[in-house]
């Protein structure tokens, strides 16, 4: 049986002001709909300083921030999928996001 999680990693400029978070789902779609919900709150700057300060107005991520990403592109085939920032002057901020396919018996 599968397991589908989503790993939302995240810290602000304080170190106090973190934390890891862990969904489960029973479907792959389920857990693609969220990882993408998670993304697009976090590019609305009224939401989250990665909105506000890493991404410029196309959409792009600012050269200031290390970004990762391996997403499905529809979603339709299940594997690992990533989206990661980093500031490069602030190593504390940070959000790493997966979507992590798991065997469980």
């Amino acid at each position: 049986m599968k397991v589908y999680l989503i790993v939302y990693d995240w810290s602000t400029s304080s170190a106090d002001e973190s934390s890891v978070d862990i969904e489960v789902f029973d479907t792959y779609k389920k857990a693609y709909d969220r990882f993408n919900e998670i993304i697009a709150n976090e590019k609305n700057p009224d939401i989250s300083w990665v909105g506000s300060e890493a991404v410029d107005k196309n959409g792009e991520i600012k050269s200031d921030y290390d970004f990762e990403e391996h997403i499905a592109s529809d979603g339709t085939q299940e594997f690992d999928c990533w989206w990661n920032i980093i500031d490069k002057y602030d190593w504390y901020r940070h959000i790493f996001l997966e979507l992590r396919v798991m065997e469980v018996q």
